[in-house]
């Protein structure tokens, strides 16, 4: 990589600077939807009393899932409605909760899935009991899928 090469010829601060400002300019666009999903979620749940939600990769592989189905059924290859309740999709992949949400919304653009989740899920998102959490962000022909799993342990 030229960025390597580059940055190993240079010395103290330069290198570093080099190296940072190489790492920021990969950051994939993707990235973006998903920290404005956290970010609402986040800002939904702080106007309660309730602790901060904790990321779980585990119950984010479930809100995967949910939209992964999701799309397929939208898109007329999987006849199965998909599931809306993500309990049998945790016990399955061996994730010990009491009882989890599925949150989802649904629109043509980011603002608009991010917004139907957030009215679908706002009396749930400040429910104390929920403590772990996991999203996702999906792209189809035209719309765009947020779905997130809410899980008390």
């Amino acid at each position: 990589m030229l960025t390597r090469r580059i940055a190993q010829n240079l010395t103290g601060q330069t290198a570093a600077i080099l190296m940072v400002s190489s790492l920021a300019m990969a950051t994939p666009a993707a990235a973006e939807p998903f920290s404005d999903l956290a970010s609402a979620v986040n800002n939904a749940r702080s106007g309660s009393h309730c602790p901060p939600l904790q990321a779980d990769p585990m119950v984010a592989r479930v809100a995967q899932m949910a939209n992964r189905e999701t799309n397929e059924y939208l898109s007329h290859r999987q006849p199965v409605i998909p599931f809306s309740d993500p309990m049998p999709a945790l016990k399955t992949i061996g994730y010990a909760a009491s009882e989890a949400k599925l949150l989802s919304g649904y629109g043509t653009s980011h603002s608009e899935a991010i917004r139907g989740l957030l009215l679908t899920g706002h009396a749930t998102l400040p429910d104390c009991a929920y403590t772990k959490y996991g999203l996702d962000v999906a792209e189809g022909d035209g719309f765009v899928m947020t779905s997130v799993v809410l899980a008390k342990q």
